[in-house]
């Protein structure tokens, strides 16, 4: 903590400018609301009932009654000034949007927010209470430096930065506020307040008639953003580890105390027992909004399927350093506690837990509104609703406009006529970056438009060295792309087209992965695979990878999307004098008969066209790697069952296809169990 010094008169004729939500919230906790001459445009100011000058307050946290009991006055005030502005409107925008403004700002070293020279100047405070902690979240300490010294006369004003990161820290800014303002003994009952009634939430969770070790303590996720996820940071963990009767789904975060951002895999490994969605800055309303959003994401996850998806207020009860986290720990404890009819009964009893549906609430997932499936290869991503973004976005470029309405979300999205002003790929997976996301990266998890996630090796070690990487392959080649879905047949085509390289020396020809994978799971459709799975085995094999996004009820068919991933395969690879796809397919006529008819063309190539069980089974066993099923829908196979001969000859036995044709199971080839050598035939 830090501050400038200034003499500072008795409380009573204070005057406090407030540039932060969570002092004005410790303030008004203090009993200094009528001291209060300036706010930012963020912060909770409630004003008594006009109909009573005596009216109190309506809080949200912790009162010092002290405060109350020697200074009835302290709750009549009059709305202070707005001393900041904010060059961003989360309500207009989606959270992808709103990270990216961040992102920028922080690079351009630009504020997000100003101070108003006119209002500090009228508001004239002898404390102006600031931080230094969160770049995101107020205006900089630096300006509020230099307008103090150009605004306002020498010595008249102290600031105060206070910088609190765990949740010990907060409470002392209690205390510190309240000497600042010539009221200690305020902050030391507002201090032990909070602590007593953190600990009767923490002793009602130990109520419970389920939860008996502390393995088996509730695994909770908090997510303080959504689009791209961030845990969260500072005093967040104390909130859910010491106190709230949980332990956290992200316990490999270790050593920062700022929020870090995570990868959705990262999170499905994580398995939590339930997530709590409270986005910073962002209310139940929209944090609900947002949660049914992002239920594609949340999907896969088992507290998605168990209907332990929560949201709560962000804003209020967890982004604010301030007397309200107390409230956010009940939330926390009633959350992860939630069926636990002892521990729910404490926490209820407490007097002062949010209630549900306005501090925080369950998300519910309409079951039969949504179709569940994911696009497949061969699916149409059309939306149901002839408004869907793909047809909104083409009509907002041809009227030359940089943004549109997200049907499905009501926010503001960038056109790629946007994008093109800027002049550059900003690096944030943007819905309709035109330069196929070329500074993006964390491509596997970010991307909404065809790029290629694995350009292939720099430089290779391996003399055998079949596939130059994209940069390096010169114009007028002749290309291969094979579409890979990262389970066995894929592999096996593989190996068949690296055997066709080494023993063709007329065609010299280029390989390319291709993959398609729904843009909101990250999964490749029924195969289950993550896409980052798909990047792994193209990084073991050095096989350049493009990976195309499948965005359902876009409003583009799969088809569409296809063409778009060979329109960037053509923007990067100059003069292609043939341009070859390449399929895994074993026997199966319709499937084939559609390519033909869909992709004809091109020339089309079928390496293991009618190819006996037992040669591929020979040939698999050859390469040394690993074949484990992905997903099985059949009774008698079960995911995560290893691939082998004897395995295929149960099955048959079973009367299903050895090699899961016919979708009784799906596999995910492990390349890198064997040498790239090994894997590849060299």
């Amino acid at each position: 903590m830090t501050s400038s010094k200034a003499s500072i008169k008795s409380f009573k004729d204070l005057r406090i400018a407030s540039l932060l939500p969570s002092t004005t919230d410790i303030c008004i906790a203090l009993g200094l609301q009528s001291n209060v001459v300036g706010i930012t445009h963020e912060c909770d100011f409630p004003l008594p009932d006009d109909s009573s000058k005596s009216s109190p307050f309506k809080h949200h946290f912790v009162i010092c009654q002290a405060a109350i009991q020697n200074d009835p006055a302290a709750t009549i005030a009059k709305k202070p000034l707005t001393l900041t502005v904010s060059h961003i409107d989360p309500s207009k925008a989606t959270q992808a949007e709103i990270d990216l403004a961040v992102k920028t700002s922080l690079h351009d070293g630009l504020s997000l927010y100003n101070l108003n020279d006119d209002a500090l100047s009228q508001a004239q405070p002898d404390i102006i209470l600031t931080q230094s902690l969160c770049e995101v979240c107020a205006v900089a300490k630096d300006e509020v430096d230099d307008k103090v010294s150009c605004r306002l006369p020498p010595n008249q004003c102290q600031v105060l930065s206070l910088e609190p990161e765990s949740l010990e820290e907060v409470t002392e800014t209690f205390v510190r506020i309240a000497d600042a303002c010539g009221v200690p003994e305020r902050g030391e009952e507002l201090r032990r307040s909070f602590w007593e009634g953190a600990e009767r939430v923490l002793l009602a969770t130990k109520k419970s008639g389920i939860v008996k070790t502390k393995e088996a303590l509730p695994k909770l996720l908090f997510l303080e953003w959504v689009d791209p996820p961030f845990n969260g940071g500072h005093w967040i963990p104390d909130m859910v580890e010491k106190w709230s009767g949980c332990r956290t789904a992200t316990s490999w975060v270790t050593n920062t105390c700022k929020s870090v951002q995570l990868s959705w895999q990262q999170i499905y490994d994580a398995d939590p027992d339930l997530v709590v969605i409270a986005c910073c800055g962002f209310d139940l309303k929209r944090n609900e909004k947002d949660a049914l959003a992002a239920r594609e994401l949340l999907k896969p996850l088992r507290a998605f399927k168990e209907g332990r998806i929560y949201a709560a207020d962000g804003n209020l009860y967890f982004a604010r350093p301030g007397p309200a986290l107390r409230e956010g720990i009940a939330i926390l404890s009633r959350c992860a506690y939630d069926g636990d009819k002892d521990v729910v009964k404490e926490l209820e009893g407490l007097g002062w837990l949010p209630n549900e549906g306005e501090g925080w609430a369950r998300v519910v997932y309409d079951q039969e509104a949504v179709d569940t499936s994911i696009a497949d290869m061969e699916d149409l991503i059309t939306g149901k609703n002839e408004h869907t973004f793909a047809k909104l976005h083409e009509q907002a470029c041809a009227e030359g406009k940089d943004v549109y309405i997200d049907p499905k979300t009501g926010y503001s999205v960038f056109t790629e006529i946007a994008h093109k002003k800027r002049g550059k790929c900003c690096g944030s997976g943007c819905r309709h970056c035109p330069y196929n996301h070329i500074n993006v990266k964390d491509k596997a998890n970010k991307i909404q438009q065809p790029a290629f996630l694995y350009e292939g090796p720099e430089k290779s070690n391996d003399e055998q060295h079949l596939f130059a990487s994209i940069p390096t392959i010169p114009p007028n080649s002749h290309i291969k792309v094979l579409f890979h879905s990262g389970g066995k047949d894929s592999f096996l085509t593989i190996r068949k087209v690296v055997k066709e390289k080494l023993q063709n020396e007329q065609d010299p020809f280029h390989l390319i992965l291709l993959t398609t994978f729904d843009s909101s799971t990250r999964v490749i459709a029924h195969q289950e695979i993550p896409i980052e799975t798909v990047l792994k085995q193209a990084q073991h094999l050095e096989i350049p990878l493009l990976a195309i996004p499948l965005n359902r009820c876009s409003g583009e068919t799969y088809l569409s999307r296809i063409q778009s991933g060979l329109n960037a395969i053509q923007s990067r690879v100059p003069d292609i004098s043939k341009l070859t796809l390449v399929f895994g397919d074993l026997h199966l006529d319709h499937i084939r008969e559609w390519r033909e008819k869909e992709l004809g063309q091109y020339p089309l190539e079928y390496p293991l066209w009618k190819v006996s069980y037992d040669d591929l089974m020979d040939d698999l066993e050859k390469s040394k790697i690993r074949v484990v099923l992905s997903a099985a829908t059949k009774d008698g196979v079960k995911e995560g069952t290893v691939f082998t001969r004897n395995f295929r000859n149960v099955v048959e036995a079973l009367g299903m296809d050895g090699f899961g044709e016919n979708g009784e199971f799906h596999s995910v080839a492990e390349v890198w169990a064997a040498s790239r050598k090994e894997a590849l035939g060299l």
